[in-house]
């Protein structure tokens, strides 16, 4: 669009003045017309320009407003053949390591069985293979696919969701999958659904097929599995998400639970989800808490979390992973101030707050790693 376009565009919405140009951007002083409130007015401009890969934001600065537009277009691939590659790669990666896992799985129930008669069903290791891709891959894709699919209503471009695959590396053969925009979401109340719509998918999906796949694991007696362990055939699970504490207490079992490959698989994607909910940076949890606070806030939270973290890993070895998956997160994205929304006025209503608040804090609440 030429420069008369863009300013036709803008006067359907704000009277406006014309304060800056150059090669790179315009920028107006603007008012919204009457019937508009500012908001509105800039939604608008927003749905119009973004699709077409225009960045625009809106800020205030002595009591004016003002709108600054991209002059340049920036078209955002959307490689489906990438999406294609790599979503096969990671399959069968994670078949790769979910077929190895369930042959191990197997060795050592046939040994409990040879040497305690403890009862355990092999794993048809094809069966299993198949079940562990659904119980790896299902989760998170939801996930990716709930930020995807709030994104785009939301009017914001992004890539199909690109998976990673890490074959034998990872415990699942993944190290989860991406999408990637270069538009921020239009206000604060997308840039909190956009953060905590791809941990609510994740998560409740992750609890519902542990609670299935826990159901289904064997069980031993205690006396076998006190000789087990003393055997070095099986070891306890020392770091657990705070909803599998719930769930065993609520089925209460009185045997000691073999959790499965695909009941492993949940369990470490629950403490996936808690790291990716920690207020750091790019992260998910970084998103939410940026739309509940402003950029100082998140900047100070992110580095008491970094720093916590580190000290609660020197102090509890078993959750070293999470202190340098934190430092690793603000490596990445975090040293930078997060780049927050479009709209710059835009403010989260009190009852926004309470929902995403209380959302937000249930989800970690339920991945919370507990050292048992």
């Amino acid at each position: 669009m030429s420069s008369e376009e863009l300013e036709g565009l803008v006067s359907r919405y704000f009277t406006y003045t014309l304060t800056h140009e150059d090669e790179n951007i315009l920028e107006y002083l603007v008012e919204a017309l009457p019937g508009l409130t500012l908001d509105e007015a800039f939604s608008r401009v927003y749905d119009e320009l973004v699709p077409r890969g225009y960045s625009v934001i809106m800020f205030s600065s002595k009591g004016m407003n003002f709108i600054r537009i991209s002059r340049k277009v920036a078209k955002l691939k959307k490689p489906l053949k990438q999406f294609l590659f790599l979503f096969l790669v990671t399959v069968a990666s994670v078949a790769v390591t979910g077929y190895f896992t369930i042959i191990n799985y197997n060795t050592i129930a046939e040994e409990l069985n040879n040497r305690f008669s403890a009862g355990v069903p092999p794993i048809d290791p094809y069966i299993g293979t198949i079940s562990f891709l659904v119980g790896v891959l299902a989760p998170l894709m939801c996930h990716e696919l709930g930020h995807y699919v709030v994104s785009r209503r939301a009017g914001i471009p992004v890539t199909y969701p690109l998976p990673i695959p890490a074959p034998l590396v990872s415990p699942v053969g993944t190290f989860g999958a991406f999408i990637r925009s270069h538009h921020p979401p239009k206000d604060l109340k997308r840039l909190a659904l956009v953060g905590i719509s791809g941990p609510l998918a994740g998560v409740t999906l992750s609890v519902t097929l542990y609670v299935f796949s826990y159901l289904s694991s064997p069980r031993i007696s205690q006396d076998i599995a006190l000789s087990a362990l003393k055997a070095g055939l099986i070891s306890e699970i020392r770091v657990v998400p705070l909803i599998t504490l719930f769930i065993d207490r609520l089925i209460e079992v009185k045997e000691v639970v073999l959790l499965s490959p695909i009941a492993m698989a949940a369990w470490f994607l629950l403490l996936v989800h808690f790291a990716n909910l920690l207020p750091v940076g790019q992260l998910d949890g970084g998103h939410v808490v940026r739309s509940l606070t402003n950029i100082r806030a998140h900047s100070m939270l992110s580095h008491v979390i970094i720093v916590a973290t580190i000290l609660v890993s020197f102090v509890q070895p078993n959750l070293l992973w999470l202190g340098v998956f934190s430092v690793l997160a603000w490596l990445i994205s975090g040293r930078s101030p997060h780049y927050g929304v479009a709209n710059l006025n835009s403010k989260l209503g009190m009852k926004d707050k309470w929902f995403f608040s209380f959302l937000y804090t249930l989800l970690l609440l339920l991945t919370l790693p507990v050292v048992a």
